[in-house]
């Protein structure tokens, strides 16, 4: 009874159109209509007559299924499928040919056409998804010649076990109005770019029906939800389709806050704490038309500010021929990510390699984990020490993340740094793994490098080898915050709308004099004054929500002073949420006005520090919602003080 509602509209819709065109044949508007055509079934059933109602595939190979001469109308596809493979959603391939195809209309793996790619889901939308251990489609799929259907074994090892059965109509012909159902998967695995993810770019005539989307962040963040869906039909330069944010794209609001749900054109199918989310969204009800071409993109964040893992599955109809899809990625590229490598780390293999051979592998069978595919692969004999150099570093001290790979051959290693601690590892699994994260803390440059040693000591009993394999390193820096400020506030924060808030180049008193013992008018008509706040935890752990009645839609200014030895320029790395301003012994040296959530260093800007006492200030700006900002020196000397009073 859940889609009852749904269903019973969209019989009403279809029947609307019956006096000008007729639907296919599983149309709701045909049901009270005689058929004259023939139901056939095509099934793994059993040929000999027993019960073992199903097929294998082996290892690489792939089964037809289906090979049905046309005219006719396939309405129904199901199956079910036993692997041993923990990746097989990704790694089988559903492939489908309409008429004298060479090249498949359908291209997806099984998992995605079916909705779910990062595991198998229940869930039951109208037209396609997963159902208590089956999969099924309802698309009607018409066809003039010939339909044809193949399942790709791209696991590695054999399926044992594959039930299918598809449902179709024969009828006498096909009307010119009807279009080829077409399906194409698309994944970029880190979007570290400027541009909109692309779901689909076809040509021709048509209109688009869906997609199923798979997202997965390198940071644990539902932030990239804040990305827009926007398609551009027949060439438009500005998109006819401009949305407000992904989770309202499929129908639900604020970063999907009720959880998972499944209706019958739209749904959340998974979400987890990683940051995962698996939806779709069907365009039954509202299909998009285009004549020449559609495009179909979506961004990874506000602005494409967020590197995230993209895979979706695009559901159009068209008329024949279509583009000519790229070549699939290969199945180690499909499978989803177990340990993202944070944007920002280093590659180890673009590093030196001191006491042994250094070697550069190719990890992209093994999966989409290996950030740019690849791994710095040591082959040390027991009791053997490697050194690993990392140059032209910064910061004062770092906890370093290690992102190293297990396997059969692979061998137990200590890493260590002269003045920080060391770190064992075991390197044997049964297959190729990326490994969890290895961490070293308190890690001191000298001579502003970092040398690590890696020791092989020695194997498990069943590993065949002492193989070390290292993908990349995070270098985390031990971050100390501008420890001590003076603050006042609020200020007003005038404002037409997000975009447009005046405060931040609104001159208040605090840039026309220093007066600490001073009370100004505030925002509503309240008496401020200067007050200290401690800035060692920095960013929200400061709480300046606390410190300002009302919080929101105002203006702060916080105060301190940098002692410095000598004329230096430094980098001063700051955060904010939202918008600041940063004047340096009272001159303007840095502005930003947008919205967004406080990180740590955001922004770096290189400052200009006299000998003596220097006068920085922040000028803070809060829209609505979290408020607080970072602000930070790399003091590479160690030859700087503060003070909130200059002296």
């Amino acid at each position: 009874m859940r889609h009852l509602f749904a269903i019973l509209v969209t019989v009403l819709l279809f029947s609307c159109n019956q006096g000008r065109r007729t639907g296919p044949p599983n149309a709701f508007s045909s049901l009270p209509k005689l058929r004259t055509g023939k139901m056939y079934q095509v099934s793994s059933y059993d040929r000999n007559g027993g019960n073992n109602d199903r097929i294998n595939i082996p290892a690489g190979e792939k089964a037809e299924i289906a090979n049905i001469e046309g005219p006719g109308t396939i309405s129904r596809i199901w199956m079910t499928i036993d692997s041993r493979d923990p990746y097989f959603l990704r790694r089988i391939l559903l492939r489908i040919y309409w008429d004298d195809e060479t090249e498949p209309s359908v291209e997806v793996p099984v998992g995605d056409f079916f909705g779910s790619g990062f595991q198998y889901k229940h869930h039951t939308p109208m037209y396609i998804g997963m159902s208590s251990g089956g999969y099924y489609s309802y698309f009607p799929m018409p066809f003039q010649k010939r339909a044809r259907i193949e399942v790709v074994n791209q696991t590695g090892s054999e399926i044992f076990a594959f039930y299918y059965q598809i449902n179709y109509q024969k009828t006498e012909d096909i009307p010119e109005d009807m279009a080829y159902f077409h399906a194409k998967w698309n994944r970029d695995i880190r979007t570290d770019y400027e541009g909109n993810y692309t779901v689909l770019e076809a040509k021709g005539e048509g209109h688009f029906v869906g997609l199923n989307f798979q997202g997965q962040p390198y940071n644990g963040s539902l932030f990239y939800l804040e990305g827009d869906e926007m398609i551009y039909v027949d060439g438009e330069e500005f998109p006819s389709t401009y949305g407000t944010g992904l989770e309202d794209y499929f129908t639900s609001g604020w970063y999907f806050k009720n959880g998972e749900f499944d209706a019958a054109f739209h749904g959340l199918v998974h979400m987890d704490t990683l940051g995962r989310v698996s939806a779709y969204r069907h365009h039954i009800m509202d299909p998009i038309p285009f004549k020449d071409s559609i495009k179909v993109t979506l961004e990874h964040g506000h602005a494409n500010e967020e590197i995230v893992d993209f895979s979706t599955t695009a559901y159009w109809y068209q008329k024949e021929p279509h583009l000519e899809y790229e070549p699939i990625a290969k199945a180690g590229l499909r499978i989803p990510l177990q340990r993202p490598v944070p944007n920002g780390a280093i590659e180890a293999e673009d590093l030196e390699v001191l006491g042994t051979t250094k070697q550069v592998e190719n990890m992209s069978d093994y999966g989409s984990d290996w950030s740019g595919g690849h791994q710095l692969s040591l082959q040390p004999e027991e009791g053997e020490t490697s050194q690993l150099v990392i140059p032209h570093v910064i910061e004062n001290e770092y906890t370093l993340q290690l992102y190293f790979t297990k396997g059969p051959d692979y061998g137990n290693l200590t890493i260590s740094h002269a003045r920080g601690q060391s770190q064992e590892f075991d390197g044997y699994a049964p297959a190729i793994v990326p490994a969890a994260v290895v961490k070293l803390e308190g890690v001191k440059p000298k001579d502003r490098s970092i040398v690590l040693d890696i020791k092989s000591i020695g194997k498990a009993k069943q590993s065949m080898g002492h193989k070390i394999g290292l993908d990349a390193i995070l270098m985390v820096p031990k971050r100390s915050y501008i420890p001590e400020w003076y603050v006042i506030g609020p200020f007003p924060n005038p404002r037409e709308s997000d975009d447009l808030r005046y405060g931040l180049d609104e001159v208040y008193p605090p840039e026309k004099e220093l007066d600490l013992t001073a009370t100004y008018k505030g925002a509503a008509g309240q008496k401020v004054g200067w007050k200290k706040l401690n800035g060692r935890p920095g960013g929200y752990a400061m709480a300046l929500w606390e410190q300002f009645e009302p919080s929101e839609f105002i203006i702060s200014y916080a105060l301190t002073h940098v002692y410095s030895p000598i004329d230096q320029t430094l980098p001063l790395l700051v955060g904010s949420d939202d918008g600041a301003k940063i004047f340096l012994n009272g001159q303007e040296i840095y502005r930003f006005l947008d919205v967004r959530i406080a990180e740590p260093d955001q922004d770096r800007l290189e400052i200009t520090l006299h000998k003596g006492w220097n006068k920085l200030m922040v000028k803070a700006e809060n829209n609505f919602g979290g408020y607080a900002f970072y602000a930070r020196i790399i003091d590479i000397n160690n030859n700087l003080k503060y003070s909130i009073d200059g002296e």
